[in-house]
Formats: C-alpha cells, sequence, structure tokens
C-alpha cells in the first residue's frame, strides 16, 4: 500500500509538534485567547474565515490550514517561522 506524500515540511512539522504540546498545558483561559490566535493564523492560511469552535478544535483547525498551504506551496521556512511567532505569542501571555 502507498502512502500519499505529506507536503508539510520539517520545520513547519516540528514547531506544530511544539505548539501541540505546549497547547495541551494551557489553562482553559488561556486555551481561549489563544484559539482565536490559531484560528485566525489557520484562517490566513485557507484564505477562509474560519468558525469558532472553541480551543479544543483550535489546534486541529490550524493543522488543516498548514497542511493545505504547504500543499499550495508556502515554503516549510515561512510556514515554521509562522507557526514559532504563535508559540511564543501563546508563551508570552
Amino acid at each position: 500500500m502507498s502512502r500519499a506524500h505529506d507536503p508539510v515540511g520539517e520545520s513547519a512539522r516540528v514547531e506544530l509538534d511544539r505548539l501541540a504540546h505546549r497547547w495541551h498545558t494551557l489553562p482553559v483561559g488561556q486555551a481561549r485567547s489563544a484559539a482565536e490566535s490559531a484560528r485566525a493564523l489557520a484562517g490566513e492560511f485557507l484564505d477562509a474565515e474560519l468558525d469558532d469552535l472553541g480551543p479544543a478544535t483550535a489546534l486541529d483547525q490550524l493543522r488543516v490550514g498548514v497542511y493545505e498551504a504547504a500543499r499550495a506551496g508556502v515554503s516549510d521556512d515561512d510556514l515554521g517561522t509562522r507557526l514559532a511567532d504563535l508559540r511564543r505569542a501563546i508563551n508570552a501571555e
């Protein structure tokens, strides 16, 4: 069985993993606040306005946005940088 090519590069994958680890340790109030930023970035990647499905789904929305942006040709460096910026902003809250 052949596996489909994953367009997400190493830099973006590492930052998504770091974000996921941090996300699961956030207090609920901080997760709600961070969800807005994560959803906004996912929306930029998807060129769409995303519904607010709560903090529990925001990371999944971001993963989909990153995947689609990578598939559309956004560079791994650009994705990784944007995700690192989001992670740093969440850590600073």
